[in-house]
Parts: structure tokens; C-alpha cells; sequence
């Protein structure tokens, strides 16, 4: 990845919708060459076109970070189906005390406590969790090209 290839990903995380021919004019390349790369990028580097919404106007009220612990001989099947729940966004696995980190939504406490209980904490493997419920999201962002 060259510095064409940066300058076209760091146009796209700022407006993903932006045209081929308003890149080549920002990049001062020609349609030719985004156009070449782009699709040389899409094949390794840009995973999907996604979009990002607003969680309180949809009703996403509480986000919570949760961590996990895992029985040893389990910890594949837990991450495996944590990563099927809907309102799972994020699904980590990391070192110290804890095991999983996952990042989940809801509806408010309520449907929180309802996840947690009847969905998380039913998973076979799972042996303990700690919820941590965001109080203000300060900086929620994509991957930054540096």
C-alpha cells in the first residue's frame, strides 16, 4: 500500500459516498487509477461498505462493555456464539484476568439485564462476566489510517 492507496481509504472513512471523479480531484489522480486501486483495495484491504447510525434515534439507549471469563476447554464455543448474538456489536478475546471483552446494546437496563442473563451468561463456558454500562461515548470512531 502506497501513499495513492492512504490518500484514497482516508477520502472514503470521511465520506464513504464520495464519487470517483470527486477523489481523483481531491488526490489529483485520474478516474483511472481510484478506479484500478479501489478495486485492488477491495480485494485485501477494505473489508465492507458499512454505515454508521446514531444508536438513541434507533432506540439503542444503553451500551454496555462487558467482560468475560471462560472456562479454558469452552473459550472457543463462548467467543464462536457471542459472535452470533444481534445485540453483540464488538467480540475480543484478550489477556489478564478476563478473557472476552464484547461491546452490546440494548433497548435500556431492562433488555440489558435480560442479555446478559438469559443470553450471555447461558453460553456453556461462560464462568463469570462484569458489565460496565458507557456512560457518554467521548470518541467512537473507525479504524484511523494513519
Amino acid at each position: 500500500m502506497d501513499d495513492i492507496d492512504s490518500e484514497i481509504i482516508r477520502s472514503l472513512v470521511r465520506n464513504s459516498r464520495i464519487t470517483l471523479s470527486q477523489m481523483s480531484k481531491e488526490i489529483d489522480v485520474p478516474d483511472a487509477t481510484i478506479s484500478n486501486r479501489l478495486k485492488k483495495l477491495e480485494n485485501n484491504v477494505i473489508k465492507q461498505y458499512t454505515l454508521i447510525v446514531n444508536p438513541e434515534e434507533i432506540g439503542l439507549t444503553v451500551t454496555a462493555i462487558i467482560i468475560i471469563q471462560t472456562e479454558s476447554e469452552k473459550h472457543e464455543n463462548v467467543k464462536y456464539e457471542l459472535s452470533k448474538l444481534e445485540e453483540v456489536s464488538e467480540v475480543y478475546t484478550v489477556s489478564g484476568e478476563y478473557d472476552i471483552l464484547i461491546k452490546a446494546w440494548a433497548h435500556g437496563i431492562e433488555e440489558l439485564n435480560e442479555i446478559m442473563n438469559v443470553k450471555i451468561r447461558s453460553i456453556d463456558g461462560v464462568e463469570d462476566l462484569t458489565e460496565m454500562i458507557v456512560l457518554e461515548r467521548v470518541k467512537e470512531d473507525v479504524i484511523p489510517v494513519l
